[in-house]
C-alpha cells in the first residue's frame, strides 16, 4: 500500500513548477509528496510551501522547502493533500490525521487541489467516521447536538489539534446530502469545522498496482 501512495504522490508533484506557492498536505500519502518536493528543491526547484499542519511544516523544513505563512499570500497555486475517502463526485472525507481545519482553509484558497490516495480510498458511499473539530468548552454539549443529527460521536482520546481543539469522530449509518450536511454541522455552536470537503478537489490521483489513474472534476 505504501508503494501505491508513493506512486500517486510522485505523479502529483510533476505539476509543480518554479515560482509556485504550494500547499503541503498532511498524512502518510501527502508526506511522500513533501519528501519528493524536497528532492526537487535540492535539484533547483524554487517554490514556497504553505503547510497544513505543524508536522508537515516540520518535514518540509527538514527537506529544505521554504515554508511561509498563509497570511502572506492571497492564493495558492496547487495544494497536494491526501484523503480518508473519496466518492464518485470527488467529495472527500478528511481529518483522520486531525488537520482538517487548516487543510480546508488552504484548500479553499487553492487554485487547484490535487488529492493523492491509494485505490482503497475510492468509495461509492462514505463509511469513514466523520471527524469534527470542536472547541474544548462544552464539547459534550456539542456532541449531543451532533447525536441529534444521527451521528454517534466519540472524542479522540489524548488528541488536541494544532489549533488547541478536540476532535469528535462521528460514526453514522449512511451519509446523504453531504453538501447540506457539511453546512448543518458547521452551524452547530461549538463546531469549528468538519471533515466533509465538498467541491474542493480539482482532481484525484489514485495509486494502483498497475500505475496511476486520474479522476477529474467535471466542469
Amino acid at each position: 500500500m505504501e508503494e501505491l501512495k508513493r506512486k500517486a504522490a510522485c505523479e502529483a508533484v510533476k505539476e509543480i513548477k518554479d515560482g509556485m506557492i504550494v500547499g503541503l498536505g498532511t498524512g502518510s500519502t501527502a508526506k511522500y509528496a513533501i519528501l519528493k518536493l524536497g528532492e526537487m528543491v535540492k535539484e533547483g526547484l524554487d517554490i514556497i510551501g504553505i503547510a497544513t499542519s505543524l508536522e508537515s511544516e516540520r518535514i518540509a523544513k527538514q527537506v529544505g522547502i521554504n515554508v511561509a505563512d498563509i497570511n502572506e499570500y492571497d492564493s495558492i497555486d496547487i495544494t497536494i493533500d491526501g484523503a480518508d475517502q473519496v466518492d464518485d463526485n470527488l467529495n472527500l472525507i478528511k481529518g483522520g490525521g486531525g488537520a482538517l481545519l487548516r487543510e480546508k482553509i488552504i484548500a479553499s484558497c487553492s487554485k487547484r487541489e490535487i488529492i493523492v490516495v491509494d485505490e482503497s480510498k475510492i468509495v461509492s458511499g462514505f463509511s469513514f467516521p466523520l471527524p469534527v473539530e470542536v472547541v474544548k468548552f462544552g464539547w459534550k454539549r456539542t456532541a449531543e447536538k451532533l447525536a441529534k443529527l444521527n451521528f454517534k460521536p466519540r472524542i479522540r482520546h489524548g488528541f488536541v489539534t494544532d489549533n488547541g481543539n478536540y476532535i469528535l469522530d462521528c460514526e453514522y449509518d449512511k451519509l446523504e446530502n453531504v453538501e447540506e450536511m457539511e453546512a448543518e454541522i458547521n452551524n452547530l455552536p461549538g463546531v469549528v469545522e468538519n471533515g466533509l470537503f465538498i467541491g474542493l478537489a480539482s482532481e484525484v490521483i489514485i495509486g494502483k498496482k498497475e500505475g496511476t489513474e486520474i479522476m477529474r472534476k467535471i466542469k
